[in-house]
């Protein structure tokens, strides 16, 4: 009997062997990693258009919890017997481009500014939360513990409820 076609088979269907998932961990968790070293660089850049002292210190506060998040994935690195390797994050990279260019874009007011910078890190931060979700899945599939990518999940879902957060701040009504 001839097996059906590809493109009728549904999720269920499709079955991956151990040494397939670990690859497809292996390469989240490389993407991962080499957008947060991206990402260290963007916030550095990104701080210093903010205008308010509260909205820098967020974007210090994330930069601190990517290089932490860093370390952590370096220490998953070393508890499977990986090495973390160069993988292109040209996706992050173009969104981060783009919240830059629009940042810096003529005619805009300080707070405006401000405004497009907390949307962008809104949306990374959502990547991010993603992206950690992803992880622990693939994780928990190969029959890895997943509770060691419970901190970096954590740390970007608070991340992203705080710009979250303060985006709401800045385009609410001033009390009166």
């Amino acid at each position: 009997m001839a097996k059906p076609p590809v493109n009728n088979l549904s999720p269920q269907d499709v079955k991956f062997d151990d040494a397939h998932l670990k690859k497809i961990f292996l390469e989240h968790l490389n993407s991962i990693y080499c957008g947060k070293q991206h990402l260290i660089q963007f916030f550095d850049e990104i701080e210093g258009l903010a205008t308010l002292q509260f909205l820098k210190n967020a974007i210090k506060e994330c930069c601190d919890d990517a290089q932490d998040q860093l370390q952590h994935l370096d220490s998953i690195f070393n508890s499977i017997n990986e090495d973390q390797s160069k993988i292109s994050v040209l996706g992050m990279k173009a969104m981060t481009l783009e919240a830059y260019i629009s940042a810096i874009k003529a005619g805009k007011t300080p707070m405006e500014r401000d405004v497009f910078i907390v949307f962008y890190l809104q949306l990374i931060e959502g990547i991010e939360v993603t992206y950690f979700k992803v992880l622990r899945n693939l994780a928990k599939a190969i029959g890895y513990s997943n509770t060691f990518l419970d901190k970096p999940f954590n740390q970007a879902l608070e991340d992203k409820i705080m710009f979250e957060s303060i985006y709401k701040e800045y385009i609410s009504e001033p009390a009166s």
